[in-house]
């Protein structure tokens, strides 16, 4: 009997020890010694805040003589006030009459005073009030890009149809090696400009139909670019069409960018009026 109770006097320990055991219990740091905590959840970044550049003024124009795709057809500016003339526009084409032989036509009635229409993408555009062909083009920097009802104008009398769609700018043969560099510069900076103020534009918004036609829009533009460049002369050299296309694209989004925060603004102080009221 004195046995047994020295052995049960044995187990006592081991069976306390087994109650306070704690399965998956972290000893405490020991005294003076510093708990880092867990790191916080990063926040989503905010998109870059985007500040629209004032476009390209028409007063820049005055005095240059721009080629459609660095060819033939040019138009040169006059200087008028604030604003500029055409004092000339000579369009070069193809005959009517014979598509293999080509032909040029020297407007008369110069110079033309523009006629200035709305903004439209944040770029200055004017009409060329031209009765045979109706042309409007928007202002880029050294450079227009031209607009029509069709592709080509038909001058019956020349017998000549001239293509006036496009942009116009400088010759290849102008544009020097220290000129491409500043046009690659150009170029790489209106990119940047351009991945801004989509991210922002895109960011302005939770409506899924309106971001899928950002992204659609923005998709397009890279092949609207390479087509609407193709046929200028000396492209793959210079790039001095992507650059100012891809400048316009810039302040286009940009423009877009301002009416669409304007109308989050309206929003958000729309629904500050109605908790207001509540």
């Amino acid at each position: 009997m004195r046995g047994f109770l020295v052995f049960a006097a044995c187990l006592l320990p081991t069976v306390a020890l087994a109650q306070l055991d704690l399965s998956g219990a972290t000893a405490p740091a020991p005294a003076g010694t510093v708990v880092t905590p867990a790191p916080a959840k990063p926040k989503a970044p905010r998109p870059p805040r985007v500040v629209p550049a004032a476009p390209p003024a028409e007063s820049t124009l005055g005095g240059k003589t721009l080629s459609l795709n660095g060819g033939r057809s040019q138009v040169t500016f006059a200087p008028r006030d604030k604003t500029v003339d055409v004092a000339r526009l000579l369009l070069a084409g193809h005959k009517i009459s014979n598509g293999r032989d080509e032909c040029q036509v020297d407007v008369s009635g110069m110079p033309l005073r523009l006629t200035p229409l709305d903004k439209a993408n944040g770029l200055v555009r004017y009409a060329i009030p031209l009765s045979a062909c109706p042309l409007s083009f928007d202002v880029l920097s050294g450079a227009i890009v031209t607009h029509a009802d069709a592709a080509t104008c038909s001058f019956k009398e020349a017998d000549c149809q001239a293509a006036v769609v496009g942009l116009w700018g400088a010759q290849p043969g102008d544009i020097g090696a220290d000129q491409v560099k500043a046009i690659e510069r150009d170029r790489t900076a209106a990119e940047k400009e351009v991945r801004a103020a989509y991210k922002a534009l895109v960011s302005s918004t939770k409506d899924r139909a309106v971001i899928k036609d950002y992204a659609s829009d923005q998709a397009g533009f890279s092949s609207h670019r390479e087509e609407a460049c193709r046929d200028y002369i000396g492209e793959s050299r210079h790039g001095f069409c992507a650059a100012r296309l891809t400048q316009a694209r810039a302040t286009s989004l940009e423009a877009a960018l301002v009416v669409a925060q304007a109308a989050k603004e309206e929003r958000r102080r729309k629904r500050a009026g109605r908790n207001g009221r509540r």
